[in-house]
């Protein structure tokens, strides 16, 4: 039980604190310099702080639209002469696809060829968690690096393959793995990133990481160089080459991949056309072929904070679309011993509407289809189509920038190699992004 206890002035008290009020007086005159020259020494203290706190911040690495996961400004620790910043974000999935999709924890991840696989049963709808797509990363950014600002980006995730070790019976634990770890001096970077025949700007806004059936994305090592030119930059790159197929790769081609990007970006929205030049070689013949691919792309605003973002790509699109829906060389042809690039293609096209300044939808139609000539499976593909079809349509709340909740629907069809038929699969995911 709490006792309160009123408080008034007694009479004898308030006659005491009026008598004292000249000696008060008279004392504090005396130490009035002496706290006058502390009260300036503490206000140049506190100006002091500040302005190192300032300089810590201004220099953070910096988010931008091709890596969202790069700490904003402000959000730095300076260290000597090198602002340090950490950030990532918790994505907490539930899946319930159709056809039951059984690969362990693929629900996530969305590969167009689990999709398929599960399209082509008859089962029950399934239903998965996951929380691996969540990330961490670290950054650092250091002034006056031979008369340059050098930055570093370090990012990791814990979406491992299907058959990693891990378990889903008791501690779901999977190991973080390495998605970017680059650096940036004086126009060059130096590692691992986004590969520059990919435009992250013009990427819809899906849950799913699996993205779209036309998904122009690859993470690789390479060398790039980036200057500003008329109208925007231009991006150049050698990357790491690569042109297996299923699990069987090589680790030997004699060439690096040639890749290519001039952009534009102002008010009237953001533009790009990409090139892409590789050496297809097979080992065991000898044999080898120069092929190449181009892709264009653009995210064009509309009403408010609306846009819509297109993307068309063309030629020997191999492992750099649909997260590897198709092999980069027609398997037929290689079991003969001859080189032969598979050309396909894919196109996207998505609309954003802003609801209210929380509330945002995206609606996403995405093709993919290999363009030359197929007799019957294999034919020279992964599996059993030589066309995918995806379609996404979501309601996301932001109630915060750090977070974000949404609910998605994705339809895909699956097109059979040489006939009319095709399969079809299912997914309704559920989605919650806390970043930080």
């Amino acid at each position: 039980m709490t006792t309160r206890t009123s408080f008034k002035p007694r009479p004898l008290a308030r006659a005491m604190a009026l008598a004292s009020l000249p000696l008060i007086t008279f004392a504090s005159a005396g130490v009035s310099a002496q706290s006058n020259a502390e009260l300036d020494q503490l206000r140049e203290r506190v100006q002091m702080l500040e302005s190192k706190l300032e300089g810590a911040v201004s220099t953070a690495p910096e988010a931008s639209e091709d890596n969202p996961y790069i700490l904003r400004e402000g959000d730095g620790l300076k260290i000597g002469g090198t602002t340090i910043s950490f950030g990532g974000f918790i994505k907490a999935d539930m899946m319930y696809g159709s056809n039951g999709n059984g690969q362990r924890n693929t629900y996530s991840v969305g590969l167009p060829r689990t999709f398929a696989s599960a399209a082509a049963t008859d089962n029950d709808w399934k239903v998965g968690f996951s929380a691996r797509e969540s990330r961490f990363s670290f950054g650092t950014s250091t002034e006056g690096v031979a008369g340059h600002q050098l930055r570093t980006y370090l990012e990791m995730d814990f979406q491992q393959g299907i058959g990693a070790p891990g378990n889903e019976v008791v501690s779901n634990s999977y190991s973080p793995r390495l998605r970017q770890a680059y650096g940036n001096w004086n126009g060059w970077e130096f590692g691992q990133t986004y590969t520059t025949f990919t435009d992250l700007a013009a990427m819809p806004e899906i849950l799913n990481q699996g993205k779209q059936a036309a998904f122009i994305y690859v993470t690789q090592p390479m060398i790039r160089y980036n200057m500003a030119v008329p109208g925007g930059k231009l991006m150049m790159a050698l990357e790491n080459p690569e042109d297996g197929f299923g699990t069987n790769s090589y680790d030997d081609q004699s060439y690096p991949d040639l890749t290519a990007r001039y952009q534009i970006r102002g008010k009237h929205g953001f533009y790009s056309v990409a090139g892409l030049l590789r050496n297809l070689e097979d080992d065991a013949s000898g044999e080898s072929e120069l092929a190449g691919a181009v892709s264009v792309s653009a995210r064009i605003p509309t009403i408010g904070k609306d846009d819509i973002r297109l993307q068309y790509s063309y030629g020997a699109l191999g492992r750099y679309m649909g997260l590897f829906t198709y092999p980069d060389v027609d398997l037929v042809a290689q079991a003969g011993g001859e080189v032969k690039a598979l050309d396909t293609y894919g196109a996207t096209a998505a609309y954003r509407h802003f609801w209210s300044p929380a509330w945002r939808s995206t609606v996403t139609v995405s093709h993919t289809e290999i363009v030359d000539d197929l007799t019957a499976p294999p034919a020279g593909t992964l599996s059993y189509f030589d066309s995918s079809t995806s379609a996404h349509v979501n309601l996301l709340w932001s109630a915060h920038s750090n977070l974000t909740l949404g609910l998605e629907y994705a339809y895909w069809d699956f097109g059979e190699i040489a006939g009319s038929g095709s399969n079809q699969y299912e997914q309704v995911m559920a989605s919650a992004k806390l970043s930080f």
